[in-house]
């Protein structure tokens, strides 16, 4: 929900990938990218920042990055079960077309109300 928001692709919970989705982007540069399974990515700040960079996940415990500083990603070797009640295929795609709306026709009122 927080990539979506931050207009970051929807990815199936079967896709062996990782999702990264920069948040309050100032440029048109950084864009959200889905990234292979296999892939190590290393996120720098490089030595000639004109600033620090900050990095969360989740939303918790920020810490600065200084210059120089980087961050590796990758995925992990035992990935997390998902539980659902009715099959994960079910669940997701019933899941986004409710909390989306998406190929729901509702009914509209009248002008006159």
């Amino acid at each position: 929900a927080y990539s979506l928001a931050a207009g970051g692709s929807m990815v199936h919970p079967d896709v062996p990938g990782m999702l990264l989705t920069p948040i309050c982007v100032h440029t048109l540069a950084f864009r959200p990218t889905i990234f292979p399974d296999s892939v190590n990515l290393r996120l720098l700040v490089p030595h000639d920042s004109r600033n620090t960079a900050w990095c969360s996940f989740d939303g918790r415990n920020a810490m600065t990055l200084n210059k120089g500083w980087s961050v590796n990603v990758t995925t992990s070797k035992w990935p997390l079960p998902i539980v659902t009640r009715s099959g994960q295929n079910h669940d997701w795609f019933h899941g986004v077309t409710e909390c989306l709306n998406w190929n729901n026709r509702k009914a509209q009122g009248d002008f006159d109300r």
